[in-house]
Parts: C-alpha cells; structure tokens; sequence
C-alpha cells in the first residue's frame, strides 16, 4: 500500500516540485544509460606498439558488448605525456578514457614536472597487463648468464654500454636498477624506439640490452640475440628457460615491468568506472584474450579500481627512488 501510494505522489507533482523533494531521484531517472554515444580509448603511444595493439583488442570487445563504437586514438609525444595529459583535462563524462603504460604515469613525473598529477588528474579503472623486460646481449659476448655479465662489467667499469628504447623509459631504469643493485658501472645509449635499439644489438653496436619480452622474443628464438634474464620475479611462461634475474642472490628484490593501464579523467563517476572495469574484467579473464596475449609473455592482470591506484602509488615511490639513486635528470 505505502509503495502505491508513493507511486501515486510522484505521479501527481508537478516537475518542478518534484526536483526540489526528490533531486537525485528525477536526475537518475533522466540520466542515459551509459555508454549512449561513441567511446574514445586514447593510446599515448604510436600505432603498432604493443600498448596500441592491446588498446585495439579490447575496444572491439567494448563496441559488440555495449553496441556503441569505441574507437582508438593515438596521441603520440612526450614520452606518453601528450596523449595522458589530454585525458586528464578531458570532461569526466566516461566517454574519453586513457590506454598507457607505467611511463607516464608512474616514471616521467618524477623524471621532471608533468603537465597533470598522476594521482589527483585520474581515476583508475584497472592494471590490465604486465610484461617484463628481457636482459640480452649479442651472441658474440662472453656473458652466459647474468652473473657473467655482472663480472665482465665489474671488470670493465664503464665500458659496457647497455641501449633501451628511450631515456627515462622503462627499460633505461631496468638498466639503472640492475647498475645500483649489482654495484656496476656501465653507459647508457637511447635509442628512439624498442626496434632500433634491438637492431643496434643485433648488429654487435651495443653490448647489452632491456626490452620489452613481447618486442624481444622473435629475435630471441631466431638466436639473434642471446637472452640473459627476465625482469620479472619469476620466469616467464613465454621464455622458461631463461633465469628471472631475482634468482640471483643479492638480487632477489630485483623487479621491473612494463604495465598497460586504464584510466578516466578524475571526478568521473563510480558506476561508470565500475562499468567500465566489470567488462574489461570480462574480456581479460576469457580465455579468447589468454590465448591471444599469453604466449607472447604477456601477463593479463585485470585489477581492481582500489588495487590499480595502489598499484601506482607503489610505482611512483619505487621509480621515484631508483631515480634519485642513479641521478638521472631529463636533457
């Protein structure tokens, strides 16, 4: 009887009453369902890398779930910052969302001032993927393991050089981190981009080398390059034979990945973030995506809203320290 009646009353109010009595009852009933239009996932990266490719993946499981194109747009620059800093001042609606990686988020604001706050400027939706990175020198180098490795730079200080895909990225501070914690010196050569820095390798131009498992492996497996360690804590499925570099003692702390990560621009609401992450949690735990993105060393994570801002919290004070330990400064 009482919900009668209450259906009755609000039936009877004239609309402008009825907002003052009941404002977020006649907002909610108003809203739209999201999504109600097209979704834009922005890549901080190029096309092609691996960040774009996943980005890819998961919007067309996003259009056929909710029946609204999700379309993917790359803004390239600024080591990611470009395309992070778009998202960050984007309208909080849910229809404008972030696909990166750690180096914006948790790696370049401590490199040098960013234009957003990584913490405050966002809301996380979840960690998506992990990937780690793989330590490999020419086939031509003394160096069979890591700890040879580590005993050759000790031998030569400062004459070894280690190139990455890019200064301040993830795979230069892999090389940092193993330099602080192994007590070694060796120089450091940027190259713009995982494939160059892989090719100067190849070529014997460089001695040593971190990068990315996914970018890594088919030169691996075609023996190429000779893999040393993954940076992961444990060994990778995609390449089991080759030692984590953890297993190593005194090293045994030794972590370094390459992440993918979903974020939305702060204040945008929880039902939409909480949307979001439930379908994206879906598709990362199918086993469609598992037999796509497994094999090539990629670990699908799909984590909370709470654990993915933890989870770079976390990252911001690890990269902030090794930073500071090797006094690393942005040219």
């Amino acid at each position: 009887m009482m919900l009668k009646l209450t259906g009755l009353l609000l039936r009877s109010l004239p609309g402008a009453l009825l907002l003052t009595m009941f404002p977020s009852l006649v907002l909610a009933a108003s809203a739209p369902d999201y999504p109600a239009k097209p979704i834009r996932i922005v890549v901080s990266f190029s096309p092609g890398g691996g960040t774009d490719i996943f980005a890819r993946a998961m919007a067309q499981k996003y259009t056929a779930a909710w029946g609204q194109p999700v379309i993917v747009d790359n803004r390239a620059g600024g080591g990611g910052n470009i395309g992070t800093d778009l998202v960050a001042k984007a309208p909080a609606d849910g229809y404008t969302l972030l696909l990166t990686t750690n180096a914006p988020i948790a790696i370049n604001p401590n490199l040098a001032k960013a234009p957003f706050d990584p913490v405050r400027d966002f809301a996380p939706v979840s960690q998506l993927a992990a990937l780690p990175f793989v330590l490999s020198v020419h086939p031509s180098s003394p160096a069979k393991t890591t700890v040879e490795l580590i005993a050759l730079a000790k031998a030569k200080p400062g004459q070894l050089n280690f190139a990455s895909s890019g200064a301040g990225g993830g795979a230069h501070l892999a090389g940092e981190m193993l330099k602080t914690m192994a007590k070694i010196d060796m120089t450091h050569v940027p190259y713009k981009g995982g494939s160059p820095a892989l090719l100067a390798l190849a070529g014997a131009q460089v001695d040593l080398l971190f990068l990315s498992i996914l970018t890594s492996t088919p030169l691996i497996q075609s023996q190429k390059v000779r893999a040393l360690g993954v940076t992961s804590p444990k060994r990778s499925p995609a390449l089991p034979n080759v030692p984590a570099i953890a297993e190593i003692p005194g090293l045994e702390t030794f972590e370094s990945d390459l992440w993918y990560g979903m974020l939305a621009p702060a204040a945008t609401a929880p039902r939409i973030i909480d949307k979001i992450y439930q379908e994206g949690r879906r598709m990362l735990t199918s086993p469609e995506f598992r037999n796509l993105f497994e094999p090539t060393g990629t670990s699908l994570v799909a984590s909370s809203p709470d654990a993915f801002a933890a989870a770079i919290r976390k990252d911001l004070a690890k990269w902030g320290k090794v930073i500071k330990d090797a006094n690393l400064q942005v040219n």
